[in-house]
């Protein structure tokens, strides 16, 4: 097996660019929760955006906003990546919502484009809730730390 080793910050947060889906961590009445969500890492504020349903997830992040989360990239046993961030959870309301959910919609629809070589029709149905007035819970999470290990199998 390689050798583990620390993300350097740039690899970091190219990972965190170049995926839309990881898992987030969060306490809820004194018990660890983790769910598989989609986000889209925005670089230029530090943050990733997410949104939910106002449901479970969205009543324990208000409660107790500090959160935890992780993307991982894996090719093998012998070869991944993974990425942990830190932050702060927000609740993101009115045109800050709406410009949030936007720029969502717009930067995962990039992301798969260029990761999978394809433009996705379902995230158009995002678009349609900028319109609604029950729209999504938009949110974001300020990153306050970000670190990763990668494995690399040894050359041989």
């Amino acid at each position: 097996m390689g050798m583990i080793s620390d993300l350097e910050h740039i690899k970091c947060t190219g990972l965190l660019e170049e995926n839309y889906v990881g898992r987030l961590a969060y306490i809820y009445e004194n018990e660890p929760h983790v769910v598989p969500s989609t986000y889209f890492f925005d670089k230029n504020n530090k943050r990733l955006l997410c949104f939910a349903s106002n449901g479970h997830r969205i009543h324990a992040l208000r409660q107790y906003n500090r959160v935890s989360f992780q993307v991982d990239h894996v090719e093998s046993f012998r070869s991944w990546k993974s990425v942990q961030v830190h932050g702060i959870f927000e609740e993101l309301a009115g045109e800050r919502a709406k410009n949030g959910l936007k720029l969502f919609v717009d930067g995962v629809q990039n992301t798969i484009e260029h990761k999978n070589l394809e433009r996705p029709h379902f995230l158009s149905l995002f678009s349609s809730k900028l319109q609604e007035t029950d729209m999504p819970v938009v949110y974001s999470i300020t990153l306050t730390k970000i670190t990763g290990k990668a494995v690399t199998e040894p050359h041989k």
